[in-house]
Formats: C-alpha cells, sequence, structure tokens
C-alpha cells in the first residue's frame, strides 16, 4: 500500500489522510488502550490532512489536560491521541482503509505497568 494512507472512521464521519511512511506500529495495554483496542502509528501532526467536512470529535480527557483521547460522536471509533512531545500524535492504525492488521509488525508496550494511572476517579 503505498502513501498516503486513507483513514476513516466505522461510519465514514471523519476521514483523513496521512502523509508518512507506515512507521512502527504499538498496541499497548494500559487501561485505555486495551478497552479501545487502539494501534498506536505516532506521526508528525501536519503529515495529517482532514479529507471529510469538518466533523466535531469527542474528547476524553483523563491524565493530563494536554493530553486528549479523540473519538468520533456517531460510531464512536477511536482515530487520534494527542499529548506527545514534538508535535506528534498518534493515530489509530486500525482506521487505515483496506489494510490487513495480521500482515503487519505490531510491537508490544506494557503501559500497564510502566505507565502511571492518573488519578482514579
Amino acid at each position: 500500500m503505498e502513501r498516503p494512507y486513507r483513514l476513516s472512521c466505522h461510519c465514514g464521519e471523519i476521514r483523513f489522510e496521512v502523509d508518512e511512511d507506515l512507521g512502527e506500529l504499538v498496541e499497548c495495554n494500559c487501561s485505555t488502550c486495551r478497552r479501545s483496542g487502539f494501534l498506536h502509528w505516532k506521526v508528525q501532526a501536519d503529515r495529517i490532512t482532514l479529507l471529510s467536512e469538518k466533523r466535531q470529535m469527542s474528547t476524553y480527557v483523563w491524565r493530563c489536560i494536554s493530553e486528549g483521547h479523540h473519538f468520533c460522536t456517531t460510531c464512536g471509533v477511536a482515530m487520534l491521541r494527542t499529548g506527545y512531545p514534538g508535535g506528534k500524535v498518534s493515530v489509530n492504525a486500525r482506521c487505515i482503509d483496506n489494510i490487513d492488521l495480521f500482515e503487519l509488525n505490531i510491537e508490544r508496550y506494557d503501559g500497564r505497568t510502566d505507565m502511571h494511572p492518573g488519578p482514579l476517579p
């Protein structure tokens, strides 16, 4: 598959493309990633172009006000994570159109034990 990569949520309300080589993909087992199934692909924010009309995404903020978990308000699919240094965002590689996830090399990150859990509800 060639770049740019096109991504969409399940209902198609939110569509964007990433003009970046498909780099390291990371599956995390922290409390939010294991529930949402997020597959991290960190890219520079300026490599992302919105293809659909501007649609409202909802944002879940948990540990820090500068971090956000952004998802489609219609279908609930997690699309982006913000709050990374160096102008990077994490794109959910599971949202790449026409890709077979079983053919990708996916690293694992033990966020369950490595990351501070933040304030509990």
